[in-house]
């Protein structure tokens, strides 16, 4: 059942392919192959690029708009998400309507907090065992940080990864989970995705991101 925190979002959502594309596979460590340097002006290339220069920024702000469909539940949201570094950042959910902040999940230091609009709060050391806890919800929080700029998460194995003519990811697969993108902001290979979709299909998980404003990168 859901909880409260995700009570108070407006329901109901309508469910939102690049030429060119070249798969990278992985071997049994999750390392891109082949391990190899690969000539700078080609897809692989670029993505090597794009990964080593994205992969250094740990401090953005991503103002989006989210559509969420868990098994039978439909939401839609405002997310405010500000990553302070690798381990601390605050994400605020709003209603789409009011703009009010729904819920307030953060980590820092200390550990997870969950602040939910009825002024309780909930806390964890993990955040995506916080969220399925207070919610139902299980969201691949932890991925999220890396696949909402278009990279691969160091935390997962990586099964496949597929490029775009600029060595950008058209999807990525990691973990069960597989990662559309199919706008960017420009045409360069380290460019923001305009819109994102995660989805899980053993357990009808879809979430579709868009990005409204991208600061700090």
């Amino acid at each position: 059942m859901i909880s409260r925190i995700f009570l108070g979002l407006a329901v109901g959502v309508s469910l939102m392919t690049l030429n060119g594309c070249s798969t990278i596979g992985v071997n049994q460590t999750g390392k891109t192959k082949p391990s190899v340097s690969v000539p700078k002006n080609t897809k692989e290339g670029y993505w090597k690029q794009r990964q080593q220069l994205l992969g250094r920024d740990s401090t953005w702000n991503l103002n989006s708009k989210v559509a969420l469909r868990y098994r039978a539940e439909h939401f839609t949201f405002g997310l405010n998400w500000a990553q302070k570094n690798a381990q601390q950042y605050v994400m605020l959910i709003n209603n789409p309507v009011t703009g009010g902040v729904v819920a307030k999940l953060s980590r820092d230091k200390a550990g997870v907090s969950l602040l939910s609009d009825d002024g309780k709060t909930y806390r964890d050391t993990d955040e995506e065992r916080l969220l399925k806890r207070q919610s139902g919800i299980e969201l691949p929080l932890k991925g999220m940080q890396y696949w909402a700029r278009g990279l691969t998460s160091p935390l997962y194995k990586t099964d496949k990864v597929v490029l775009d003519a600029s060595g950008r990811p058209q999807s990525i697969y990691q973990a069960g989970w597989k990662i559309d993108y199919s706008r960017y902001a420009s045409n360069k290979f380290n460019a923001m995705p305009g819109k994102v979709i995660i989805t899980r299909s053993k357990d009808s998980v879809y979430l579709k991101m868009i990005a409204k404003r991208w600061q700090g990168i």
